[in-house]
């Protein structure tokens, strides 16, 4: 029996035209770029006789005409020849490309950056808010994540609205008082898309990862607040360390398809920068960096890719009253109020009544201050200045009109930056302010009577000395 009539039966049907036609579309999907794949299409067309000829050697044109006619005239039929063709190059086609290198048009097509806060945090991606203790990082990052929430600007930046998870690890009491407060301040709720989460959580356990992310619905946002309570017993120094805290973060970041912003502490020295090993910043998206200078505060974007950083933006903690605790004495926290720059101490001469409050200020430093262990002055309460104000301002009718002039003249001091308050305690402002206070501890210690000294507690629970002078003037 001849090749040709043994050849096996494609399923076409007996007309040459609807033969080639069938053929054609074979051969449409198989590239004539292998010497071995042109021979073996040969073979298996040449199981057909003639027919098959010219269709092979216009498919196998890109391979060469006269290279083709020389294996069509060597090549022994073969049934089986096509099948394998087709096999070898489905799976060739099969096959992903570990790279594909993109052209400049299809760059320039590509979308542009895509923000959450505009020129601040990316879409996507890992971020950082970082600053000192008692800079305000963790109340800018409460005013971020409400910002988001609702889609309303941030300090005059645009933002895209998306579900805010809000993980609280630090002073975990105080995220109530600090919501609360929010809300009274801004005569509105936190928007249902900002939720917390105050349970315990490591960044360097893959299943804490897995299991975050699995509540999280997919773009949101994820605040960690901070990120040495979310790794503990990390050696914040070793790569290995910071290695695996990066990949964690990275991860929840991925399963998220969103943004994971951790905040973090600076370290001993400030002007180094972000704690810890440098590969944290490297990994990172965006950065913002908190600063406080005595009462001001501010943040700025240090580290934005495809953005702008180095612009300023100032900002004061405004204290909210909250409620009243058990002994009647009233519950307070703190929201973010956006400020304009402030202007150095002594910029604009200050009036009569001014002039009068920090002489009484500066009296009452004096008579009742303190200093810690190491001589450093405290400061004073504002109800110890308060009697003093009172006492130099004759020229008032009435102790009503003492009080207000009081209310009135130390929060415009403090708005001129010539004096600092945190938690109803007084100390002047500015560099001025620092050299005028070593006078005044030297004067603290100079005058103090040892039977009248007598240890009292700071604001922040350390031992300090406080010397009762108000006999001795």
């Amino acid at each position: 029996m001849s090749a040709h009539n043994s050849a096996p039966d494609f399923g076409f049907t007996s007309s040459p035209a609807e033969e080639l036609a069938a053929m054609r579309g074979i051969l449409s999907h198989l590239a004539p770029k292998r010497e071995d794949d042109v021979r073996m299409v040969a073979a298996a067309l040449k199981t057909h006789g003639p027919k098959f000829e010219e269709l092979f050697f216009e498919w196998a044109t890109p391979f060469g005409r006269y290279k083709a006619k020389g294996l069509w005239a060597k090549v022994k039929a073969d049934p089986d020849a096509m099948t394998e063709v087709i096999e070898r190059q489905v799976a060739a086609l099969s096959k992903k490309q570990r790279f594909s290198p993109l052209p400049v048009e299809a760059l320039e097509a590509m979308p542009p950056q895509q923000w959450r806060i505009k020129g601040v945090f990316p879409i996507e991606g890992l971020a950082v808010v970082y600053g000192a203790s008692t800079a305000g990082k963790s109340f800018l990052s409460l005013e971020m994540a409400a910002s988001i929430g609702d889609g309303l600007p941030f300090f005059e930046h645009a933002t895209k609205p998306a579900a805010v998870l809000y993980v609280g690890l630090e002073g975990e009491g105080g995220y109530r008082g600090r919501v609360v407060a929010w809300q009274r301040h801004h005569g509105r709720a936190i928007p249902d898309s900002v939720r917390f989460l105050l349970q315990p959580f490591r960044l360097t356990d893959p299943q804490d990862v897995a299991d975050l992310a699995a509540v999280c619905p997919p773009g949101c946002v994820v605040f960690i607040d901070t990120l040495n309570r979310a790794a503990p017993g990390m050696d914040e120094n070793s790569s290995r360390d910071m290695g695996a805290v990066i990949e964690g973060a990275k991860t929840l970041q991925r399963l998220i398809g969103g943004l994971v912003v951790l905040v973090a502490h600076t370290g001993k020295d400030s002007a180094k920068g972000l704690r810890g090993h440098s590969s944290l910043f490297a990994a990172l998206d965006a950065a913002v960096l908190v600063n406080r200078d005595d009462n001001a505060r501010s943040w700025k974007v240090d580290k934005a890719k495809d953005g702008r950083d180095g612009e300023t933006h100032y900002f004061r903690l405004s204290v909210v009253e909250i409620g009243i605790d058990e002994d009647g004495d009233a519950i307070t926290s703190c929201v973010v109020v956006p400020e304009e720059a402030p202007t150095s101490p002594g910029a604009k001469p200050l009036n009569a009544i001014q002039k009068l409050a920090m002489e009484s200020f500066r009296e009452a430093c004096r008579s009742n201050g303190s200093v810690d262990a190491g001589g450093n002055f405290l400061g004073i309460n504002r109800e110890a200045w308060r009697p003093v104000f009172y006492r130099l301002h004759v020229e008032a009718p009435s102790d009503e009109a003492r009080r207000k002039a009081f209310e009135r003249v130390r929060k415009e001091l403090v708005e001129r930056g010539e004096l600092v308050e945190e938690n109803n305690v007084y100390r002047l402002g500015g560099l001025a302010g620092k050299l005028a206070e070593a006078c005044i501890a030297k004067v603290i210690q100079q005058t103090g009577q040892p039977d009248g000294q007598r240890t009292q507690r700071d604001t922040s629970g350390a031992a300090t000395t406080r010397t009762d002078r108000t006999a001795a003037l």
